[in-house]
């Protein structure tokens, strides 16, 4: 843990507290109710249906007035569990419009290995535990409380306002919700640009020290290394071992770095990122921002990982493979990688570059899983305009930083369908503190509260 980090762990016990001393409104209590409600349905691949959370949180829109040709549930042909909300507030400029989305599906949980029920939602301590309080059905519930209060005050604004609430996003053995839309219902996505998860605040010793917004993320390339080989009676080694020259590859991968890339968003992100930590590392960032080819910057900042992996594509062996009996020579050994890649660069791309990085040509390596890339969004004054006001009223001083996922959301798809998609919740947290797809998985109640003004805030701001 950075000591920037410490040193806000240490400092900042207080804020949860402060939350539950909050008013809570007819209007809170009302979002807190659909919240609770979409937490405590399980829709998890296992023992879960997004369905039956679609099919919920479309009750609301209809009793707040919305038609069937304005809010209805899609569910995929052939998965009856994977069911997708889809909705819209028509705005008086019929060729404009703005999507909300955020997805309902959530990783497995098993109660045993949890201190609470993870599909109950449970308020301690300033937080709210469960499986998905972070990710994503605070978001979820805050798109579906602001359509309901939309419709009931009659709002009519420029901008058309879609929701989608998809399934799929976590898993690859469900129906993706947005590329099914996109393939079969893609009047329901289409819009000018889109708002998703991907990116919220930090937290620090006094307070917010960072608002982001994120543009762009790294593309989840599966690549496989591969050595055959005759094998033959283990009573008779030979130097040439299908285990032994795949270890050999692996070592040399994992003296590789790809090399450093800085795009206009991850550039921002060091140069505004380096006077909030400060020290040598803040130093070592600032230097990396203005010179790439800094070697020596690029060192330090490769020393944390998620710096590191913010700023070049990175592979990483992740399962192994290898021999058929005890007593036999292997004829084969496989190693799987998980390649985090930069926008900008093919599968193949990455694949000569392993090529060269694993250094022998028996090596095969191969494409398991293609995805194509996409370039990161613009930050222009029309997306950054409304974020800046909404933070000088809710959280007066603090930077706005710009980041990259480094991960994936199902942003991937709706930027190479040429809907420009921007993570931003305004949901505060120390790095790390909300163990999404871990155990007991939690986020600050103030932090929800916030982030649900700031993003009715710049949605607002963005129809008008």
């Amino acid at each position: 843990m950075r000591a920037w980090v410490l040193a806000a762990a240490v400092a900042f016990v207080g804020f949860g507290a402060r939350a539950e001393a909050q008013e809570l409104t007819p209007e809170r209590a009302a979002f807190r109710a659909i919240y609770e409600e979409l937490v405590e349905i399980d829709t998890s691949p296992s023992t879960g249906s997004c369905t039956r959370a679609a099919e919920a949180m479309l009750v609301h829109l209809r009793n707040a007035g919305f038609s069937e040709a304005d809010a209805q549930v899609i569910v995929p042909d052939g998965a009856p569990g994977d069911g997708n909300l889809v909705a819209q507030i028509r705005g008086t400029s019929r060729q404009r419009a703005l999507l909300l989305l955020a997805h309902i599906d959530v990783v497995d949980a098993r109660r045993e290995d949890w201190e609470r029920d993870p599909f109950t939602l449970y308020e301690e301590n300033g937080f709210f535990y469960g499986r998905g309080t972070a990710d994503d059905k605070a978001m979820a519930a805050v798109f579906v409380d602001m359509l309901v209060r939309m419709r009931r005050e009659n709002y009519r604004p420029r901008r058309t306002i879609r929701m989608a609430l998809t399934c799929g996003e976590e898993t690859s053995n469900r129906v993706n919700g947005v590329d099914y839309l996109l393939r079969n219902h893609r009047q329901w996505l289409q819009a000018d640009f889109a708002i998703n998860e991907g990116a919220g605040g930090i937290l620090g010793a006094n307070g917010p020290v960072a608002l982001n917004v994120q543009a762009g993320e790294k593309i989840h390339q599966v690549m496989t290394l591969t050595v055959t080989n005759p094998g033959g009676h283990s009573s008779r080694p030979v130097p040439d071992n299908a285990i032994y020259r795949l270890s050999n590859g692996l070592t040399r991968l994992a003296a590789y770095q790809f090399p450093v890339e800085l795009n206009p968003v991850t550039r921002a992100f060091f140069e505004r990122m380096a006077p909030i930590v400060g020290g040598e590392m803040g130093t070592a960032m600032s230097a990396l921002a203005r010179n790439p080819n800094d070697a020596a910057a690029a060192a330090r900042v490769a020393q944390d990982p998620s710096f590191n992996a913010m700023m070049r594509t990175t592979c990483v062996a992740t399962e192994l493979d290898a021999g058929h009996a005890a007593n036999a020579l292997p004829q084969r050994a496989m190693a799987t990688l998980s390649c985090r890649v930069l926008q900008g660069h093919t599968p193949e791309e990455v694949q000569a570059e392993l090529q060269r990085a694993v250094g022998d040509a028996q090596i095969e390596v191969g494409i398991v899983r293609r995805r194509d890339g996409s370039s990161p969004p613009a930050l222009t004054r029309e997306i950054m305009g409304p974020v800046e006001r909404a933070a000088a009223r809710l959280w007066p001083n603090t930077p706005i930083v710009p980041t990259m996922t480094v991960g994936a959301t199902d942003g991937r798809f709706l930027n190479n369908a040429g809907i420009p998609t921007y993570g931003m919740s305004g949901m505060f947290s120390l790095p790390g503190e909300g163990n999404a797809h871990g155990l007991n998985e939690k986020i600050r109640v103030q932090s929800v509260f916030e982030g649900r003004e700031f993003l009715e805030s710049i949605v607002r701001d963005y129809a008008r």
